[in-house]
């Protein structure tokens, strides 16, 4: 049976976090970012913790290549720029053949678009890729929500645009160092931060006096 992560590799050690099995590689590049590690689990500890080492290396890493993209931005601005990393990589679990390159070119064309728009022109830019293409309708959602009567809200053109350059500044810098998916697994490991972090926060008003 396959990996239910990858769907590449054969799944061969027991998850419990997953209920399955899973592959050596998933089990020791998603333990404790994209999976939800039971601490008890023998994955952890002896022989295979090693496969955790530099996991805060990783960390670092991405903290350097995030920063740059920060810099610059209002609290709005910086607060979209986590909200689009973080729904990347949602989009990353329901979309197996999503990569970087992918990612880069819609958000080219999402960021023209904006830029057209801002000159009183509307034109809808499109990606070279037609994969990238799909892509573009469930990158503008990614910045969309609906207000107390349900009625669809966008940012101003203005907070968008930066941060659609600092998204597209970010992925650059990722794609120049690395391969054809580390800004999706750098987002996972933001992601995953950024969850433990608001999970943490809620623990702390449910035990406040």
């Amino acid at each position: 049976m396959s990996c239910p992560l990858c769907r590449e590799r054969k799944g061969k050690r027991h998850c419990p976090a997953k209920a399955a099995r899973i592959c050596s590689v998933c089990c020791g590049s998603k333990r404790l970012v994209e999976i939800d590690c039971p601490r008890d689990c023998a994955f952890l500890t002896g022989a295979h913790a090693g496969a955790w080492d530099g996991r805060e290396t990783e960390r670092a890493r991405d903290q350097r290549r995030l920063a740059p993209s920060l810099e610059g931005l209002s609290d709005a601005q910086a607060q979209l720029l986590l909200l689009a990393v973080v729904g990347l990589d949602r989009l990353r679990s329901e979309r197996r053949e999503l990569e970087d390159r992918l990612v880069q070119q819609a958000v080219a064309a999402l960021r023209k678009t904006v830029e057209t728009r801002g000159h009183g022109i509307l034109y809808d830019h499109a990606a070279e890729d037609l994969r990238a293409q799909s892509l573009l309708h469930e990158l503008r959602g990614l910045f969309e929500s609906k207000d107390a009567e349900g009625r669809p809200v966008s940012p101003d053109d203005g907070d968008l645009l930066a941060t659609l350059r600092a998204l597209e500044g970010l992925l650059e810098r990722t794609l120049r160092e690395g391969g054809r998916a580390d800004f999706l697994d750098m987002a996972s490991r933001i992601a995953s931060d950024l969850r433990r972090e608001s999970q943490t926060r809620a623990q702390r008003l449910i035990v406040a006096p």
